[in-house]
């Protein structure tokens, strides 16, 4: 889960500051800094934040995260809310001024006393972690709920992923949804993959893809990479639409560039297998390695496939088993079963009936019915201390286990 503190672009009507709104609604950036420069300098509490703001985010002058502490203080001091969260925002990242949760919990804090929404979310977000105040889940949940009340769309999200996740309460998949939906109706992206999701799944909602396809369509709209990802695989397996792989394989493809492994994986898959694409196993094994350079587990197992095999890399044994290594070590159930072969028969490394062993046993736990025979196989070559030395192996394997990727539809080599 990825919690985000919230700037906020507070719209005013005063007199004071009209001057440059008109010019601002018009894109003419440059005449509301002009505008609202003298009003700020005079005094004006609402200019200073405008002109805070411009600074900023780079409207109508240079950014310079400097001139926004600046200006965002001097309001900041007046009492001014939305300049109190933007600077304790400033404060929270380092940006401008030298990072310090304790200036930013002052300024959320004395936002938030006056019933600022976003102020109330981000320093609820800081009680979620204990960030300079003490961890307490109870207060984040307040302060979240005041937010989310108040129609803080990243409080909803938050509180959604508090429940969804079962963070200090009891998993509450229906009270997600709620929050989720409220935030999704705002524009909120990741509120929107997840409620795409759940529909999905049927997880606090009933299951209903058309549903599912309609918020993760919205979430795509907005670059997200798991929600353009979802989309594709179900046009690559016919739920909810459809089937129509050259449908799915573009939706991978934008997944894939940006960043999301998973979508590599499936890509590269795509091209070795000429579905929805031309086939072209040199792109395919570029796009598998994409993947497998970011730690995906099944990508890995794949490129090992692919150098033992030479389909679209050059053929490279010690390079398989390098792979095949790295998807064993992150659990995945085929690859431990096939680098115990591996050690056993000395293909891309050396003979090691202990580290075969230890490998088909990992893989015999997860339920390979091959592993178990192998194993019961490879066990009449050993001693006791042999075996009693590969159990050792499993154990502290067990120990530092780290769990395989999140459950999540992938396509497998065919």
């Amino acid at each position: 889960m990825v919690l985000g503190a919230c700037a906020t672009l507070t719209l005013f009507a005063c007199a004071t500051t009209q001057g440059g709104w008109k010019a601002f609604h018009e894109g003419d950036y440059v005449t509301a800094v002009q505008e609202w420069t003298p009003v700020a300098r005079s005094g004006d509490a609402e200019a200073q934040y405008l002109l805070g703001l411009m600074y900023d985010e780079g409207r109508g002058v240079a950014r310079d995260a400097s001139q926004a502490v600046q200006w965002y203080t001097l309001a900041a001091e007046q009492g001014l809310p939305a300049a109190q969260n933007n600077l304790g925002l400033l404060y929270y990242e380092g940006y401008g001024v030298e990072q310090s949760y304790e200036e930013a919990a002052h300024w959320y804090e004395m936002a938030a006393g006056q019933g600022f929404a976003s102020a109330q979310s981000n320093l609820g977000v800081m009680y979620l972690f204990g960030q300079f105040v003490e961890r307490d889940l109870d207060k984040a949940c307040t302060l979240l709920g005041e937010a989310a009340q108040g129609g803080e769309r990243n409080a909803q999200w938050i509180l959604g992923s508090i429940h969804y996740e079962g963070i200090g309460v009891q998993q509450d998949m229906a009270e997600a949804a709620k929050w989720y939906t409220l935030a999704s109706e705002q524009g909120q992206a990741s509120a929107q993959h997840r409620m795409g999701l759940m529909y999905y799944r049927g997880q606090g909602v009933r299951k209903d893809t058309g549903k599912a396809l309609e918020y993760l369509r919205q979430a795509a709209a907005q670059d997200v990479p798991e929600a353009e990802y979802l989309i594709g695989w179900m046009y690559d397996s016919g739920e909810g639409v459809s089937q129509d792989r050259t449908q799915a394989s573009e939706w991978f493809r934008r997944s894939a560039e940006n960043g999301f492994a998973p979508a590599c994986c499936n890509l590269g898959l795509m091209y070795l297998e000429g579905e929805g694409v031309s086939r072209d196993e040199v792109l395919g094994a570029k796009w598998l390695l994409r993947a497998a350079d970011q730690g995906f587990a099944l990508a890995q197992y794949n490129m090992a496939l692919l150098y033992a095999s030479g389909r679209g890399v050059d053929q490279n044994r010690g390079q398989s088993a390098n792979w095949m290594e790295r998807a064993a070590e992150q659990g995945l159930v085929a690859a431990q079963a096939k680098l115990g072969l591996l050690y056993e028969y000395g293909r891309g490394v050396g003979s090691d009936f202990v580290s075969a062993y230890k490998w088909y046993t990992l893989a015999m736990d997860q339920g390979s019915s091959n592993a178990k025979f192998d194993r019961e196989r490879l066990a009449k070559k050993l001693t006791k201390a042999q075996i009693q030395s590969a159990l050792q192996g499993v154990q502290s394997w067990k120990s530092r286990q780290q769990s395989v990727e999140a459950e999540i539809p992938v396509r497998g080599m065919r």
